[in-house]
């Protein structure tokens, strides 16, 4: 009788310690469970919270700082000059039903221009002479040289401020050009016309990046017509177009020209090519400032009173289908790069319209 009780007891122990047990693997097995949680939750606060940060602003965009304007006012873009013609009817049917939200403020590019005027002449003259230009220029003006060409009919015009140059040869006395159609199609072109300006030193990055345009021409008399036949073309011209900027079209005074073009003939040898010109603008990456832009609606009455300039007219009534904003690469040379506001209509039609606020402009 007296080992049951001690029994008893042990066996209450026991059972005691077997619930001691249980509740401890039950409390670690939840301690882990809600440890697991929490460590998931610590992990995902900072992407939540990035990711709140984020769809605020995009809700509630903070306003862009103010315009810079460093430069003060900026001097008028100058167009080149157009036939007089009646302002063109205007219609706007753009895929996104009305004129698109433009920037308020762009930036402005300074353009290098070549202080060293007596080194860059003998520069200038190591360049030519790779074409063959080997007796000294004759000065036109105090910026301007003409090199003649010892052995062919060829001349080259330098700007010694710019850097532009002009090259032509005059090929209607040479008979062979108006039996032969052999010119470089295409691609081939493109790359002929690319090493051209290589080979002078004046491939710079975004042209090389850029894009090119080939059109093929026939030789008629003293005159080159457009063909869309390559088989009966006497010369490809190769218009170079530089890379965007700032992820903005750079636009030109000719529209589907550039002012760095070169026209190749079917002939080999120096006469292969027998026109050039390279007018470009330095524009130097660090030195910008943001100026104030004109909105799409505010461009698009400019343009339908007859502001803003025509690069390609068309017809008298004219479909505008795409606005948007580019950079102004003028023929001349430019102290700024400008932002323009860009038109493009049916048929090739193309107008821009000065994009910095009429109060920066001089």
């Amino acid at each position: 009788m007296g080992i049951y009780p001690s029994y008893s007891r042990k066996l209450e122990y026991d059972d005691y310690s077997m619930a001691t047990l249980t509740e401890v693997s039950v409390i670690s097995r939840k301690a882990v469970k809600y440890g697991a949680y929490g460590a998931v939750i610590i992990i995902l606060i900072p992407v939540v919270v990035r990711l709140g940060k984020r769809i605020y602003l995009a809700l509630n965009p903070p306003p862009p700082p103010p315009p810079t304007v460093l430069y003060g006012k900026l001097p008028k873009l100058v167009f080149p000059p157009t036939d007089a013609a009646a302002t063109p009817e205007y219609k706007l049917e753009t895929i996104e039903g009305g004129l698109p939200k433009l920037p308020e403020a762009g930036r402005v590019y300074v353009v290098g221009i070549n202080k060293s005027r007596l080194l860059e002449l003998d520069r200038i003259k190591e360049k030519v002479r790779l074409l063959g230009f080997v007796n000294n220029p004759e000065q036109l003006d105090e910026s301007t040289y003409r090199f003649f060409h010892p052995t062919i009919a060829a001349q080259v015009t330098v700007n010694i401020i710019s850097r532009g140059f002009a090259y032509k040869y005059d090929w209607t006395a040479e008979m062979a050009v108006y039996s032969t159609r052999a010119v470089p199609v295409g691609n081939t072109a493109i790359t002929e016309g690319n090493s051209y300006f290589e080979k002078l030193g004046l491939l710079t990055d975004d042209l090389a990046a850029g894009s090119g345009k080939s059109v093929y021409l026939v030789a008629t008399n003293s005159a080159m017509v457009p063909t869309d036949n390559l088989y009966e073309a006497n010369f490809v011209r190769v218009d170079l177009f530089r890379a965007n900027r700032d992820d903005l079209k750079i636009v030109t005074a000719g529209g589907d020209t550039s002012p760095v073009n070169v026209i190749i003939s079917s002939l080999t040898s120096n006469k292969r090519v027998v026109q050039a010109n390279y007018q470009y603008s330095q524009v130097l990456e660090d030195s910008f400032a943001t100026y104030p832009l004109k909105n799409s609606e505010a461009a698009w009455q400019e343009l339908i009173a007859g502001g803003g300039y025509v690069a390609k007219r068309t017809t008298p009534q004219v479909t505008i289908r795409k606005v948007y904003m580019g950079y102004y690469e003028s023929n001349d040379p430019q102290q700024f790069m400008q932002p323009v506001i860009v038109f493009e209509g049916d048929y090739g039609f193309l107008a821009y319209v000065p994009a910095v606020t009429g109060e920066y402009i001089q």
